[in-house]
């Protein structure tokens, strides 16, 4: 009997044990969230996390933002877990002003079903303003992996996630500054057969009929024609260059691609960090995948987009056919779309295309159909109107040239604030306060065609990139070289623009006169026979064949010595040989 019990006892207890194995690996639940993007930017959305370290608050600026603790260098928040739909592939964005000596780093998990696992937390790396530390992570787990900016759930077997769970950690090197955040935000999508995702419009709503068209009123700004040892790259930051402009900024897209240069990445691509850069001016900014209905939205609210595209402009190129493409061939850029519109029966975008050689030549109009096959990975740049009116990542700095006494058309700066050497330029994505400079001429500026454009911004003149500086910070600016087609005595006034990547900008002009004849130095006199003519002009044709050399006075009798010596030595040589033998 008391084998009996023992044996009941013992079944009891694995009945429990499996009861509380069944809850352990039961599925958690989230909160429902509809669509493809969780954002969170309210300071009632963050008091449903966990903050550590962290305090969140509200302002007239702000509807929420997150802030160290009084005295604390380091803190982190972790969101409530959220159930989505299933998907493949995610991608977060953030919203956060990072001063000096400070940084934010978002991380995700997600809950891979197939598995009954959650991953662990992958990052995005840190955004700061240190162009040397400011990386992104390139994370992996047997599980998942975040490369550049895009989490993706490994397997081959239909493997998806739909519980995601988001974390930012803030840091500071001084107790007394902190960074803010003042959003976080994720989308994802599923390329699976029959489990795409419908994209959100919940923060992209028009308050009625779409328009039938929306008119381009966008500024147009080529990359092509930047620095250029940069410009050929700048896609993305060009791209929320002309955005932010669109919004009421006047920036360069050298300012932009300075400070979301990834260094981990060594580029300017990284699609989180994009758009983290607008939001950096105060702006509502994330990614979502997204499709038409999400864009028609978006322009009708009169927000322009950056899409991801790839294409090709003839229709036996390596991408989808893109008719007008401003690129030949491109795997991977980014566009805006500026407006739409049907015409004939046949649905059109309009787009300011980096791609193409100038300001102007940049407006496209691209057949929707076209377009569609040509977005690649739909992914969607989202800038909202600004939050914060005094926001801005850029310190701008008064300064002007002052001439340097006693060294002719050599001037510096008067002003501490920026180190201006010779490893400027070179080191302007290897250390941190380097950057690009470069000159504009007042009046002498224009680009070509500017009359097309829809509006005109800073980025709309003819800029020379050709400024150095030397060991001490001095510049030299000479005006006969700079001022070619300008009358003796004319006067021109050049504008200066030093820009960093840690958000400096200085702009200041100086004028420059172009010596007169008299005062022009005349060039040292070089001795000439009395009896040589002047040479007369020629030509600029250049001759079909070389001109045959002219014989010289001397030539023949060199030569017959030379053709002595040669055959003394050869005849010396045999003799000798002769000998020996």
């Amino acid at each position: 009997m008391k084998s009996v019990k023992r044996i009941a006892s013992l079944m009891l207890v694995l009945l429990l044990m499996l009861s509380l194995a069944n809850i352990s690996f039961a599925k958690e639940k989230g909160e429902l969230v509809g669509g493809n993007l969780i954002k969170i930017a309210t300071l009632a959305d963050f008091e449903k996390g966990t903050l550590t370290g962290v305090e969140a608050s509200d302002s007239e600026t702000s509807d929420g933002a997150l802030r160290l603790a009084a005295g604390g260098t380091e803190g982190e928040y972790v969101s409530q877990i959220f159930e989505v739909e299933p998907f493949e592939y995610l991608v977060a964005s953030w919203n956060a002003d990072v001063p000096e000596g400070t940084y934010v780093e978002v991380m995700a998990r997600a809950y891979v079903d197939m598995k009954k696992e959650w991953t662990e937390w992958l990052s995005w790396g840190k955004w700061t303003r240190d162009i040397t530390k400011r990386r992104s992570a390139n994370t992996e787990t047997e599980l998942a992996g975040v490369d550049t900016d895009i989490f993706t759930v490994y397997g081959s077997n239909g493997e998806t996630a739909s519980l995601v769970q988001l974390k930012v950690v803030l840091h500071s090197d001084d107790p007394a500054v902190t960074p803010v955040l003042e959003q976080v935000a994720a989308t994802y999508k599923n390329t699976l057969e029959g489990q795409a995702i419908r994209a959100s419009l919940a923060h992209s709503l028009y308050d009625g009929q779409l328009p039938e068209k929306v008119e381009p009123t966008c500024p147009a700004i080529s990359q092509m024609v930047r620095e250029s040892s940069i410009g050929s790259v700048i896609c993305s930051a060009t791209t929320i260059c002309t955005i932010l402009n669109a919004h009421g900024e006047d920036l360069l897209p050298e300012q932009v691609a300075l400070l979301c240069y990834d260094s981990a990445y060594d580029g300017f691509g990284n699609w989180a960090f994009s758009v983290a850069t607008a939001g950096s001016f105060g702006y509502d900014a994330y990614v979502q995948y997204g499709d038409f209905d999400l864009l028609r939205n978006e322009l009708a609210n009169g927000n322009p987009v950056g899409l991801s595209v790839h294409y090709s402009s003839s229709q036996s190129g390596s991408y989808p056919y893109l008719e007008n493409g401003a690129a030949n061939n491109t795997a991977g850029h980014l566009i805006t779309i500026t407006g739409y519109e049907t015409i004939d029966g046949v649905e059109y975008f309009y787009s300011s295309d980096s791609a193409a050689g100038s300001d102007a030549s940049c407006l496209r109009r691209y057949r929707a159909d076209q377009l569609d096959e040509a977005w690649s990975g739909r992914l969607a740049y989202i800038v909202h109107e600004k939050q914060d009116p005094s926001a801005t990542a850029i310190e701008t700095i008064e300064a002007n040239l002052v001439p340097v006494e006693g060294e002719a058309d050599t001037y510096v700066l008067d002003t501490d604030a920026v180190t201006l050497d010779s490893r400027f330029k070179s080191n302007k994505l290897k250390a941190a306060g380097a950057g690009i400079a470069c000159l504009t001429v007042d009046g002498h500026d224009a680009i070509p065609d500017a009359e097309k454009l829809p509006v005109l911004v800073k980025a709309n003149r003819q800029f020379k990139y050709t400024v150095s500086f030397n060991g001490e910070g001095t510049l030299k600016f000479t005006p006969e070289r700079l001022m070619g087609t300008a009358e003796p005595g004319e006067t021109w006034t050049f504008r200066l623009y030093v820009m960093t990547n840690d958000g400096k900008y200085i702009e200041t002009t100086f004028d420059l006169t172009k010596p007169g004849a008299e005062e022009t130095a005349a060039p040292e006199e070089t001795p000439v026979l009395e009896e040589t003519p002047e040479p007369t002009p020629k030509g600029t044709e250049e001759p079909s064949a070389p001109a045959a050399a002219e014989k010289d006075g001397n030539g023949g009798l060199i030569a017959v010595i030379v053709a002595a010596v040669i055959v003394v030595a050869g005849a010396a040589f045999l003799i000798f040989r002769k000998k020996q033998k």
